[in-house]
C-alpha cells in the first residue's frame, strides 16, 4: 500500500463510552493524523464490532480493545507501513495472548464479504478467523506496532466466559471442521496482581469449566456435525 494514500479506521467497542477515554488520549498523540476513531457500545460483542465496521471509512481497519494502549506515538505509522491487501495482521500484544481482536490490522475490503456471526456471543473472533481462512484470507502474526493490554480478570468473568468458550468452540468445530481453527488456549492470569494461590485455583477452575463446555457443546451441537457429514457424503457420491 502507498502510505501517502492510507486512511485508517481505528475501531473499538466497550459497554460504556467513558471506557474509551484512555485510548482516545493515546490516539491524540499519534504522529500519523490521517485516521478516524470509530466506537460502539451496541448490545452484544459481535453486534458492536459489526456496527463499528459498518461506519468505518478507512482503507485499513485496526481493531483494538479499549484497555489496550499503543506503546509508541508512531503506532499508526508502523501499521500503515506493514498493512497489506487481502491480509489480516496480528500485531504485538504485550500480555499472554492468542489470535484475537486486540491490535489486529485488516484490509477493509475483507469486510465486504465477511462479517461477525452475531449468534456467537463469545468466540466470535475465533469463528470469524476460521471463515476468513476458508475464504483464502492470509492471517499472520508480526512483531511490530506493539500495544500494552491489561484486561481485568475476575471470578465472575471466569465463571461466565469459560464454559461458554468451550461450548462455542465445539459449535465452530462442528460447523467448519478442524482445519483452520485455533487450538484452545489455556490462558493464564499472569500480571493481574492477584494472590498466587487464587491464581492457580482459578486457572484450574477455568480449564475444568472449558472441559465441561466442550462436553455440553459436543452433545448439544451434534446435529450440526451429522448434517455436515451427510452433506459431504452426498457431494462425494454425486462426483
Amino acid at each position: 500500500m502507498n502510505e501517502s494514500l492510507v486512511k485508517i479506521s481505528v475501531i473499538s467497542i466497550a459497554k460504556q463510552e467513558r471506557e474509551f477515554d484512555q485510548l482516545r488520549g493515546a490516539l491524540a498523540n499519534q504522529t500519523l493524523k490521517d485516521f478516524e476513531f470509530v466506537t460502539s457500545t451496541k448490545n452484544t460483542i459481535p453486534e458492536a464490532w459489526n456496527d463499528a465496521i459498518s461506519r468505518a471509512k478507512g482503507e485499513i481497519i485496526v481493531f483494538t480493545e479499549s484497555d489496550a494502549i499503543p506503546l509508541t506515538s508512531t503506532w499508526l505509522e508502523e501499521i500503515a507501513k506493514h498493512a497489506k491487501n487481502g491480509t489480516i495482521l496480528k500485531g504485538l500484544e504485550i500480555k499472554a495472548t492468542d489470535l484475537d481482536l486486540c491490535n489486529l490490522v485488516c484490509d477493509a475490503e475483507i469486510f465486504k464479504n465477511l462479517k461477525f456471526d452475531e449468534s456467537f456471543k463469545i468466540c466470535e473472533d475465533t469463528e470469524f478467523f476460521v471463515r476468513a481462512r476458508k475464504n483464502g484470507v492470509d492471517i499472520r502474526f508480526v512483531n511490530a506496532f506493539p500495544v500494552i493490554h491489561s484486561p481485568s480478570s475476575t471470578w465472575r468473568k471466569t465463571l461466565y466466559r469459560a464454559p461458554r468458550f468451550g461450548i462455542n468452540h465445539i459449535k465452530i468445530l462442528y460447523l467448519h471442521g478442524k482445519d483452520n481453527i485455533e487450538d484452545i488456549n489455556t490462558r493464564n492470569f499472569k500480571g493481574n496482581h492477584i494472590n498466587p494461590v487464587s491464581n492457580r485455583i482459578r486457572i484450574i477452575t477455568e480449564n475444568l469449566l472449558i472441559l465441561l463446555g466442550l462436553f455440553i457443546g459436543s452433545v448439544y451441537y451434534l446435529p450440526i456435525l451429522v448434517k455436515r457429514k451427510l452433506r459431504n457424503s452426498i457431494r462425494k457420491t454425486a462426483k
